[in-house]
């Protein structure tokens, strides 16, 4: 399936959305992803092919990738989706994935590592969309103040008390922090970022006794 670039906007200094349009409509839920190809004349060792998350909530129709550019480490496919402009085309299929909230009346724990945020931007518009936001907490950590998303979420956090967002600037977050979590033996803990960051933290889970079918993990590759 092809999907059409309708436009793209920066979203924090090397961060941009970009929003596409499939040929044909396309059903998923908030955290699953689409695998992507983009023909590039000389790709490099990393290929043509990526998977992103679905950043869109489902009610909003639309296709949308947000991803980092790092100008140093950026593969060849980072390089042509940047240089796409409008009407421009990918192939595509899926969407694909168990990186969903998990249902019930529970405590959902969302940790998320700078770009990680994406499922859980999809997750939380769709159920403000539905007026029906869940008992969250969002934990997340980024190298600096330019949080992605930010204004939207904490729009979210305002209009909704059972939502609540936990920042860490350029600091990890730590058992300490989890730690009043651990009671709750329904609690469900979701990992979203870089995959370094969602082993290590699926590691300290685990020590900290959270058995693994109450851990949730997603990760990205990198550039």
């Amino acid at each position: 399936m092809k999907v059409t670039l309708k436009s793209k906007r920066p979203e924090i200094k090397g961060v941009f959305t970009f929003i596409f349009e499939p040929e044909e409509p396309v059903s998923w839920q908030p955290g699953q992803y689409m695998h992507y190809v983009l023909g590039q004349q000389h790709p490099d060792d990393r290929g043509e092919e990526r998977w992103f998350t679905i950043a869109a909530a489902p009610f909003e129709k639309h296709i949308q990738i947000t991803t980092r550019f790092d100008g140093e480490k950026r593969s060849t496919f980072k390089q042509a989706l940047l240089a796409m402009e409008p009407g421009g085309q990918i192939e595509s299929d899926g969407p694909k994935g168990s990186f969903i909230l998990q249902p019930g009346d529970i405590k959902h724990v969302l940790i998320a590592g700078g770009i990680g945020i994406t499922p859980y931007r999809s997750m939380l518009a769709q159920m403000n969309h539905d007026n029906n936001v869940a008992d969250i907490d969002l934990l997340y950590a980024n190298r600096d103040e330019d949080f992605v998303f930010d204004e939207e979420l904490e729009a979210i956090a305002a209009a909704h008390p059972s939502f609540r967002i936990v920042k860490f600037i350029d600091k990890h977050i730590e058992a300490g922090d989890l730690e009043k979590y651990l009671s709750d033996q329904s609690a469900v803990f979701y990992l979203s970022g870089p995959r370094p960051m969602v082993e290590s933290y699926e590691g300290l889970l685990k020590s900290l006794n959270i058995p693994e079918e109450r851990i949730k993990t997603d990760y990205f590759p990198g550039y």
